[in-house]
């Protein structure tokens, strides 16, 4: 198994250590006079919280050369969930943690099929990124007389996770996923089993749990990332929300030096990235560029990082494979 701090691993977070620096300094000149640079970073964790605690559930299934392509649309359906309660005069808590469980639920169950179907997880997770939404959409409109295409949540006791305790939210989390990272061994095994799964049988491990493993530690960590993400709106849409969110997080993922074919990568790598990916976004904002070109930027950001990652390992991964 490859170290997880590898050279190449230490020069990218380095690399992002500064990049995020240099972003925050022209941030800082390019703030106009009344805005507050405080503000700024005040806002920044809670802003980007959703897309870490995602990407930290997608490191570890990308570690096992796997990876989650609905992500974005079981955000939507725990979201929908969550309104449907929230419509049904449900208390806060119990809405949170129907919201927690069904992310974790149709996560694990990825994983399972994945696992059962012995089909590769591109294929199951990609099918799940149309149904997943559409069975929220369904769901809405069986719950809800005369669904308008939105569930409202104006109460702001049900925002409390996502504009009042996001930020503790993200730390705690993740102050504990870097420690379990750091000593527990399942982080290992996935790495392990994402450089080759013979080696894993030869060692007496099954590369079928392991994968089964990181799927479901993965719907955790997405189960919170939704409970943030749809406390922070007050109108849940099924059919919008959430697009494009799979590819944030996977493009923090990969810029944090993750191997998208599996075996190589790090928690910290995946935090750097999408604060990277954020300041991008708003130092395009204070530069005053328009919101239809910071969309072009970003997403050729993202396309350009996974493509030159995915051009940059394939070569080494198909020599593992013939090795």
């Amino acid at each position: 198994m490859k170290s997880r701090l590898s050279r190449f691993l230490l020069r990218r977070l380095l690399l992002l250590f500064v990049g995020n620096l240099i972003l925050l300094l022209l941030i800082r000149c390019w703030i106009k006079e009344g805005g507050s640079f405080r503000d700024v970073l005040a806002r920044s964790g809670p802003d980007v919280a959703p897309v870490i605690l995602a990407g930290l559930g997608m490191t570890g299934i990308i570690f096992t050369g796997a990876i989650d392509l609905s992500i974005a649309s079981i955000v939507v359906l725990a979201g929908t969930v969550f309104g449907i309660l929230v419509q049904r005069g449900c208390p806060p808590l119990v809405c949170d943690l129907a919201c927690v469980a069904t992310a974790w639920a149709f996560v694990s169950l990825n994983g399972w099929l994945v696992r059962r179907l012995r089909l590769p997880a591109i294929i199951i997770t990609l099918a799940g990124l149309a149904f997943y939404r559409g069975l929220a959409l369904i769901l809405a409109d069986v719950a809800i007389p005369n669904f308008a295409g939105y569930l409202a949540v104006q109460d702001e006791q049900f925002h409390a996770p996502g504009k009042m305790y996001a930020a503790w939210i993200l730390l705690i989390v993740l102050a504990t996923a870097l420690l379990w990272e750091r000593f527990a061994k399942t982080p290992r095994c996935w790495l392990a089993l994402g450089n080759s799964a013979e080696a894993c049988h030869l060692l007496g491990l099954r590369p079928e749990r392991i994968l089964q493993s990181a799927f479901l530690v993965g719907g955790i960590f997405l189960g919170v990332s939704a409970l943030i993400y749809v406390t922070r709106v007050q109108a849940i849409e099924p059919a919008r929300m959430a697009l494009g969110f799979e590819l944030q997080v996977i493009g923090a993922v990969v810029l944090g030096g993750t191997n998208i074919f599996g075996g190589e990568g790090c928690f910290v790598g995946t935090v750097l990235g999408a604060f990277f990916l954020y300041f991008v976004a708003e130092l395009l904002i204070y530069a005053g560029v328009s919101p239809y070109f910071q969309e072009v930027i970003v997403g050729f950001i993202l396309v350009v990082v996974i493509g030159l990652d995915c051009a940059s390992h394939r070569p080494a991964k198909l020599l593992a494979e013939l090795a």
